[in-house]
């Protein structure tokens, strides 16, 4: 189900490339929600406890920045975002140093639950926008990330061996993080040899190849950070409106570390 909406948001985009920001907009809302759940509960992990005024105070400028962020990008442009991300995240972040326990781990949980996800979706949404290679771009993010979860889980499961990060995620190994490096190599080498871009620069395919490799790095380190929150906080999903496969955090987190990568890169092209 969460292939085929992503296909259909492919698909709208061809009409305006802006109906790929709903899309978007989904996984901050709901993103967002996750985020701030987790971190906002008093009994496990980082024990924020933000209750009273503070903590109302917090929840309201934590979700004014998910709803305004990408409406404001749509119609107003990235400059506009980033001011309005950045307002929420200094109001947050006052708000938490006037909490009177842990004022700092307050403040900077609620400055996270700003920037996570929203300052990196918005990597996603310039992607989107990016002229003539905005497609690619969006396909780069959405076929290496997948596919170096699929091969880090196949040849993890298969091969075992020595575990990569036992006490964030005891589960992942490094040949599974080497299969995933090589599942992101061959989605960005085969999105080359379909569009055969010209850089200008030589030797696109290994340099498509490099970006790969990178992508399926940064995909990789999205899956540890999350799973390190979700260790601090005591959970093991981030959601459950996908039975089964956990919230919309734990199907997008190495996504967004991706998608900051492939836009940075494409902003250089």
């Amino acid at each position: 189900m969460f292939v085929a909406v992503i296909v259909g948001f492919f698909f709208l985009r061809e009409v305006d490339v802006r109906l790929f920001d709903i899309l978007i907009y989904f996984f901050s809302l709901v993103g967002t929600f996750e985020v701030w759940r987790a971190l906002k509960g008093d009994k496990e992990g980082f024990g924020i406890a933000f209750s009273g005024t503070a903590g109302n105070v917090a929840t309201a400028i934590v979700f004014i920045g998910a709803l305004a962020f990408v409406p404001v990008f749509t119609f107003a442009g990235f400059g506009w975002a980033v001011a309005a991300l950045c307002f929420c995240a200094a109001a947050v972040v006052a708000t938490g140093l006037c909490h009177e326990e842990n004022a700092a781990l307050a403040a900077g949980s609620g400055l996270l639950a700003v920037l996570y996800p929203d300052a990196l979706l918005l990597a996603m949404l310039a992607a989107n926008v990016h002229g003539q290679y905005a497609l690619l771009a969006l396909l780069l993010i959405f076929v290496t990330s997948p596919l170096a979860d699929t091969f880090a889980y196949l040849v993890g499961s298969t091969v075992g061996g020595k575990k990569l990060c036992p006490k964030i995620s005891p589960n992942k190994t490094v040949s599974g993080a080497v299969g995933g490096l090589v599942g992101g190599a061959i989605g960005a080498l085969v999105l080359y040899f379909i569009f055969t871009p010209d850089l200008g620069i030589g030797c696109e395919w290994l340099i498509f190849l490099v970006i790969g490799i990178a992508a399926a790095f940064f995909t990789e380190a999205g899956d540890l950070f999350e799973s390190w929150i979700k260790r601090k906080v005591g959970i093991k999903d981030m959601g459950k409106i996908m039975p089964g496969h956990g919230g919309i955090m734990d199907r997008i987190d190495g996504i967004l570390f991706c998608s900051l990568f492939i836009a940075l890169v494409f902003l250089f092209i």
